[in-house]
């Protein structure tokens, strides 16, 4: 048995949260013995409850990598627990924890993809961030080839990287009944085209380009709906702009949902407008398990993602114009890219083969340590 602690400094459920959700759920748990490491509070903490997942929560910063000040409290959990691996997200106190209690083999998840800043291109600092996440990391595994190429720049050594990309769970399908009531609910009319959008409400998610290219599919046909699934800091905001664009009666705020899975199945395509920390969306993912075809913005891992004109199609970011024109071609070419798209989840984006990957690598490392110290 390998004893496996994943840390995640996550207060609410994001990407990350859900991925590693998603990997425990798939687990297998004769052969890894998982203990999970959050802040007090976190929104993660019944979801791990409910998987029977065993939870140690530390009273540290929330949302924060690091906390000098809460240091010591991850050394003596981690000290306490005496993992073979300690794999972290987003959590620096836990892998210099991990150093420092001799776990045999430290694992750093990285989950986003940001434009690199121009400190770590000068080469003094590049050569440092990439030593320090060595001597911190005995591996690294990116959740993208974007991600990848992200912390290469930042000097990381690409031989460590692992890229294993983001799993989702399949969706349930609804009946034509059953989704005939939720658009009654909504008021969206029966015969309507859906088009939605699952992010944080936030800058980086880009929802203003998603509602000019709304207005300007609506200037050309009435009959589409445009939901908007999450919450976040600029939902006032969005609200106005909507009516600003006099659209208000086309768009649909959600807020945020437990379960995405029946406003997925009256989603007829399925948008991501990210210019910021877009890896491998977990969202386009559980979009194709539904066989729901999507156009993403050429940002960070979408063109992975989405390969343009086979399961959707990829648009220039920030261009509503462009967006709005390929929303009407993944439209007219609906089925087909809906087929692709379910085969594109069966072959990669699924959880079970994203979890399969993660415990090789776990079971390798385990494997190679032993060996090590016998």
């Amino acid at each position: 048995m390998i004893k496996v602690v994943e840390a995640i400094s996550d207060t609410n459920i994001g990407g990350a949260g859900v991925l590693l959700l998603n990997r425990l759920e798939n687990t297998d748990r004769r052969i890894i013995d998982t203990t999970v490491i959050i802040p007090k509070g976190s929104e993660l903490k019944n979801r791990f409850f409910k998987l029977g997942v065993r939870v140690v929560e530390i009273n540290c910063g929330k949302d924060s990598s690091f906390d000098i000040k809460t240091l010591a409290a991850y050394i003596y959990v981690i000290k306490k627990l005496s993992p073979d691996i300690l794999s972290s997200h987003g959590s620096l106190n836990s892998r210099i924890a991990g150093i420092l209690t001799g776990v045999p083999s430290c694992i750093y998840t990285r989950h986003c993809v940001y434009p690199v800043s121009g400190i770590y291109k000068i080469p003094p600092i590049r050569f440092l961030f990439g030593k320090a996440t060595d001597l911190l990391s005995e591996r690294v595994v990116a959740v993208s080839y974007s991600a990848k190429q992200n912390l290469t720049e930042m000097g990381v050594n690409p031989d460590k990287i692992n890229v294993i990309i983001n799993g989702a769970k399949e969706l349930k399908s609804l009946d034509k009944a059953q989704r005939s009531e939720l658009k009654k609910r909504l008021m969206i009319p029966q015969d309507s085209t859906v088009v939605a959008i699952y992010a944080r409400l936030e800058a980086c998610k880009d929802h203003k380009t998603f509602l000019r290219a709304a207005r300007l599919l609506c200037s050309r046909d009435s009959n589409y709906r445009f939901l908007i699934v999450g919450k976040g800091s600029l939902a006032g905001v969005l609200s106005e702009y909507c009516k600003r664009l006099g659209i208000s009666d086309k768009v649909i705020f959600t807020g945020f949902v437990e379960d995405i899975s029946p406003y997925m199945n009256i989603t007829d395509i399925n948008v991501n407008c990210s210019i910021g920390t877009e890896t491998s969306s977990l969202a386009l993912s559980e979009g194709m398990s539904l066989s729901v075809p999507a156009v993403a913005s050429n940002y960070g891992g979408n063109p992975y993602m989405i390969k343009n004109g086979i399961n959707g199609y990829i648009y220039r970011s920030g261009d509503f114009r462009d967006l709005a024109n390929k929303i009407e071609i993944a439209k007219k070419n609906h089925r087909i890219l809906g087929e692709k798209s379910r085969i594109r989840f069966e072959n990669e984006l699924n959880a079970a083969s994203m979890t399969q990957k993660m415990q090789t690598l776990y079971i390798n490392l385990y494997n190679e340590n032993k060996k090590r110290y016998d």
